[in-house]
């Protein structure tokens, strides 16, 4: 009769059959679970001693072990600065070692928790000694014997999750970590890309309002110095993070008006799109700069999404199918009307542009992308409504990428990615609701997921 209880790690049902093995691999997270004890009737004596005398010996790390799973739920939940001070509690650290650490950790990256040599007498089970070299791995002397052992448990914390041990007879898990791609430091399988054209190298936020939090978290932005910008569609709130994802600060924009576009230059101006127009801020301070291309008598379309491109002109689409070109010095100069170039009826929500200046407008009602030459000219559309490899069903943001790929989020689908003319190549973050792309001086793609109150990071296989 099969007994069941829970993954300590994924909180899955596990079914424990019978058996002499003392583990059961969990089928959803595809970590090694040690059974509760009261399971445990089958594995021989001996080897529960043994399993016994360590965990005694390991007391201390498992103090800290314990400690670690609490630095990754604060980190899971957004409080990187809790996560920062209980490390430093924990090991007695200075602030940057705590914080380098920390970042680690968030990044996948193994982390050791102790170096310490552990001693004990022959009152611990047939060893007459037992000490800690390597991280997490423990060398065991016979008295008089002069064998060794070598016991592998692997002591590291993953972002996803933290090596924990239970006393009093509870289950406890080994981590996964040295099995993610590309070996330590590799991001965990569960969360990279399945066909491994991209992976996920940060991830930071959850629901709410306090730092780091979000709740309709739609656009996303990046300066020069790396800066990451996260504006809600409702209430006017922008947060500002560094590369890692730490919460810096944040500022209000105008809290009745729906933000539905922003884009940062390289200096750390802020472009925001409320109202049907386009206001600039510092980003650092929130501070307004004023408005950019004010409408007029001779341009007097709403403004919908703004683009910065790589010299400082701002791309913005307006009144849906028109494509404005703003200089750095905030005046208008030129104007593409997508109609009548096309002879098509558009309705264009995002807007980007290649380092090469060819542009970018993505359709939601036509499900497609529209290309532009640098001069206006129009050149083809890719995509098309369809299930298929290629074909979108409801687009919304879109990147080019240093290799002039291009990348589309449709909503619920994750991301596709094209060549410059249009050609499919592949797609990653798949059953994601994406919202906006942004891609860094490093090759790498931020994109906002709206279903689980994110900013995630992706880094691309070949870059």
């Amino acid at each position: 009769m099969p007994t069941s209880f829970k993954c300590p790690m994924c909180a899955a049902p596990l079914a424990f059959t019978g058996g002499a093995s003392p583990t059961i691999r969990c089928p959803y997270c595809e970590n090694t679970v040690i059974l509760p004890e009261e399971l445990r009737g089958g594995a021989s004596g001996g080897a529960a001693a043994a399993a016994e005398s360590v965990g005694g010996a390991l007391a201390p790390m498992i103090d800290q072990a314990l400690k670690m799973a609490e630095v990754a739920r604060l980190l899971r939940s957004g409080n990187k600065i809790a996560a920062i001070k209980l490390y430093r509690e924990t090991y007695g650290v200075g602030l940057k070692d705590a914080k380098d650490a920390v970042e680690s950790i968030q990044r996948g990256e193994p982390v050791s928790f102790t170096q310490a040599t552990i001693e004990t007498g022959s009152s611990a089970g047939p060893f007459a000694q037992q000490r800690v070299h390597a991280p997490g791995t423990i060398e065991q002397k016979k008295g008089g014997g002069g064998r060794c052992l070598v016991v592998g448990i692997i002591l590291v914390v993953a972002v996803t999750g933290a090596f924990i041990l239970f006393g009093g007879g509870a289950a406890y898990f080994i981590s996964r970590q040295a099995q993610a791609p590309g070996g330590p430091g590799g991001v965990p399988a569960s969360r990279s890309s399945t066909n491994g054209f991209a992976s996920v190298a940060l991830e930071f936020g959850s629901e709410g309002i306090g730092a780091g939090q979000f709740k309709d978290a739609r656009s996303v932005a990046v300066d020069g110095q790396g800066h990451i910008y996260v504006g809600e569609y409702i209430g006017g709130r922008i947060q500002v993070f560094d590369a890692q994802g730490v919460f810096v600060t944040q500022w209000m924009v105008d809290a009745k008006r729906p933000l539905s576009g922003m884009a940062a230059d390289r200096r750390g101006r802020v472009y925001v799109v409320q109202g049907g127009s386009i206001l600039r801020y510092e980003g650092a301070t929130g501070q307004a700069l004023g408005e950019v291309a004010p409408r007029g008598p001779n341009f007097n379309k709403n403004y919908s999404d703004v683009f910065v491109a790589l010299d400082g002109s701002l791309y913005a689409i307006a009144s849906s199918y028109y494509i404005v070109r703003i200089g750095a010095d905030g005046a208008i100069k030129s104007i593409i009307d997508a109609r009548e170039k096309t002879g098509e009826d558009l309705s264009f929500v995002r807007v980007a542009t290649s380092g090469r200046g060819d542009i970018y407008a993505v359709d939601r009602s036509e499900e497609s992308v529209f290309k532009f030459a640098p001069d206006g000219k129009y050149i083809n559309r890719f995509g098309g409504d369809g299930d298929q490899p290629g074909q979108l069903k409801s687009p919304e943001g879109i990147a080019v990428d240093g290799q002039g790929r291009v990348y589309v989020c449709d909503i619920g689908r994750g991301i596709q990615v094209f060549d410059a003319g249009g050609r499919y190549l592949d797609a990653f973050a798949k059953g994601e609701v994406i919202f906006e792309l942004v891609v860094n001086d490093r090759n790498e793609i931020l994109a906002s997921q709206r279903n689980r109150h994110k900013i995630v990071k992706y880094v691309l296989a070949k870059p």
